[in-house]
């Protein structure tokens, strides 16, 4: 018999294809029958109609369609503190069997990262499942203003006013940063989703947001008509909008690496701490078949949500590790004094 090299190392011959295939398929068969005729539940952290619930609600309809047995699905909101409230839910109250997921948000596990007042979770712990993809954070400006650049802004006699959903998110903690560069710039608290940030936006109550592009999602006339610019960006993906990190002082870029380090996790989906390994490889699979599907791709493309990269549950697994070793005391301690200046 001509066995691969590869076949050969492992010690694995057709037999035992045969065997890891039967092995497989009962795996599956035994997740239809966990799943069959039972509801998934999905819970989101911001409340309806901004980036994050856009992108939950349709990850969550299209995975059920990949998840052996295709449960039914309910997606509940449970908006507060940036995602924090749905994470320390989903790590109390949520039973590990694999039928309770979650999107808390994009910055909720920097908080655990840096064991915010509140938080009851290690994100470590949970059992990750994948993500979209990276994600591109700006900083967008009303046109009214007559501000149509960075440049514009930073010299600028009038103070700007700029929406945040929380101090310790992006959009209060960003704009804290340019502001004590000396952009005038002042912050507005209160919103607890996007999607009311976006409102006081296009009704002229602010003048301006720093946000992921995809917090656009349902509101795409404001990009469409100009109502809305962007003059900013963290990644170098927009040509002729400048950087971020080109911006802020450098010695402020191991904190400003902390602060946006939730895009390259892009939006996750998890699961409660403990779920069994066959049942989260169960579901990891199904969303990385669900990312590889045409009629998803479809959809996230008209949304603006990333495709073509998605992020699978082991490798987000190892970077949120990585972040926990990367974020020393002296940089946690600069987050903290950060968010508190808000």
């Amino acid at each position: 018999m001509d066995l691969s090299r590869r076949t050969l190392l492992s010690g694995v011959g057709s037999s035992g294809l045969s065997l890891g295939l039967g092995v497989s398929a009962a795996r599956r068969a035994g997740a239809a029958d966990v799943y069959q005729g039972r509801t998934l539940t999905v819970i989101v952290g911001f409340a309806p109609g901004g980036g994050v619930d856009t992108t939950a609600r349709l990850v969550s309809r299209h995975l059920v369609r990949f998840i052996p047995g295709q449960p039914a699905l309910v997606v509940q909101n449970m908006e507060g503190a940036g995602g924090v409230v749905a994470a320390n839910h989903v790590n109390q109250r949520a039973a590990p069997d694999g039928l309770t997921l979650a999107v808390p948000g994009r910055s909720w596990f920097v908080e655990g990262i840096v064991k915010s007042p509140g938080v009851t979770f290690d994100p470590a712990r949970f059992s990750w499942i994948g993500s979209p993809g990276i994600g591109n954070s700006m900083f967008f400006v009303r046109a009214s203003t007559g501000i149509r650049s960075f440049a514009e802004l930073k010299a600028s006699r009038q103070t700007v006013t700029v929406g945040s959903i929380g101090p310790t998110t992006p959009t209060g903690m960003i704009p804290a940063m340019l502001a004590a560069a000396g952009v005038p710039l002042k912050i507005i608290f209160g919103y607890v989703s996007t999607a009311r940030v976006l409102l006081a936006l296009e009704q002229g109550e602010i003048d301006g947001v720093f946000t992921v592009e995809d917090s656009f999602a349902r509101r795409q006339d404001l990009l469409a008509s100009k109502t809305v610019l962007p003059i900013l960006q963290n990644k170098p993906i927009t040509a002729g909008l400048p950087e971020l990190r080109d911006v802020v002082p450098q010695s402020e870029r191991p904190l400003l690496n902390l602060v946006m380090s939730l895009e390259n996790f892009g939006l996750p989906l998890v699961g409660p701490p403990g779920i069994p390994a066959e049942r989260l490889d169960i579901l990891r699979q199904a969303f990385l078949a669900m990312c590889a599907d045409k009629d998803y791709q479809a959809e996230a493309i008209r949304t603006d949500l990333p495709v073509g990269a998605p992020l699978d549950g082991a490798q987000l697994a190892r970077m949120i590790d990585e972040l926990a070793v990367a974020a020393t005391s002296e940089i946690v301690a600069a987050y903290k004094r950060l968010g508190k200046s808000n």
